[in-house]
């Protein structure tokens, strides 16, 4: 098996067929004729006082600002190995060009830092990655990071 992609303190272990690797972003699906569906990874200082629910809540307040018409299901505490704490989302909406888009984000809390991971893909290409997502959510870590690298 190759080594894991390290982006920032995220470690991304198992990378699918027809995936490829976004550079400091994350993963995309690849191929002809299919939609681009990604795991986005991010990271950053949870901000002084605040919980991981109240971050959580503030995300929902800003998808609720700038997606149109957002259905959201959760939060909803999730197990992830290795994190002091993790939260999960799901979210669908109508994209410009009328499609239904569908995500999974999964907050994890460790040491401090915020780590989230977008799952996105457009409703009618759920079954086809649905393995693909199974597989590199199960290969993520969190919190993992080279402490001799800059965050």
């Amino acid at each position: 098996m190759p080594p894991a992609i390290q982006i920032g303190s995220w470690s991304i272990a198992a990378v699918p067929a027809e995936w490829e690797v976004v550079p400091d972003c994350g993963l995309r699906r690849t191929g002809a004729n299919v939609f681009p569906s990604t795991v986005i990874v991010t990271e950053e200082v949870l901000p002084g006082g605040m919980t991981l629910e109240r971050y959580v809540t503030n995300s929902i307040e800003i998808m609720r600002r700038l997606l149109p018409e957002p259905s959201i299901k959760g939060p909803d505490g999730f197990s992830f190995p290795d994190v002091d704490q993790a939260q999960r989302l799901e979210i669908a909406y109508q994209s410009k060009d009328e499609r239904s888009v569908v995500q999974r984000q999964i907050y994890a809390l460790a040491a401090g830092q915020v780590g989230i991971v977008t799952f996105t893909t457009v409703a009618e290409d759920v079954s086809n990655v649905s393995g693909a997502f199974r597989t590199i959510g199960g290969s993520l870590r969190f919190g993992q990071a080279d402490s001799a690298k800059p965050r």
